[in-house]
């Protein structure tokens, strides 16, 4: 009984990381439209891009990543090319969070988060300027 319990636990557990996963990948794409076709980043646009970055971390922790500093070496300089780089990415995650099972830890969930993360902080200080 009690690891039936266990067992439900951790299936809630993962049906809440591919929720957040999809929810990141609608915000990315929203991103991206909103951005096209007002051409200006606003500030409902910035609280998005909060709500984005506070869902990558959650995957990556549940994941099993950590924050450890990675930087992006090839990253967009461009608002728009990096809005579209991170609705890819943010798309790309979701893909990759749908096909891992509950009991895996993924590499590539994980360097696609850290990627993800990094993108954000670069999106934000183009966005402020």
């Amino acid at each position: 009984m009690i690891a039936r319990r266990g067992v439900a636990a951790e299936e809630a557990a993962h049906k809440e990381h591919t929720n957040r996963a999809r929810e990141a990948a609608q915000l990315g794409a929203e991103l991206l439209s909103a951005f096209e076709s007002n051409k200006a980043f606003d500030r409902a646009d910035l609280k998005k891009l909060e709500r984005l970055e506070k869902l990558t971390r959650r995957i990556r922790s549940r994941a099993g990543g950590s924050d450890d500093g990675v930087s992006q070496g090839n990253a967009p300089t461009d608002l728009g090319a990096s809005l579209m780089r991170l609705a890819e990415l943010s798309d790309e995650l979701r893909k990759a969070v749908e096909k891992t099972s509950r009991q895996v830890v993924s590499a590539g969930i994980i360097e696609r988060t850290n990627e993800l993360v990094e993108l954000i902080n670069q999106i934000r200080s183009i966005a402020q300027r």
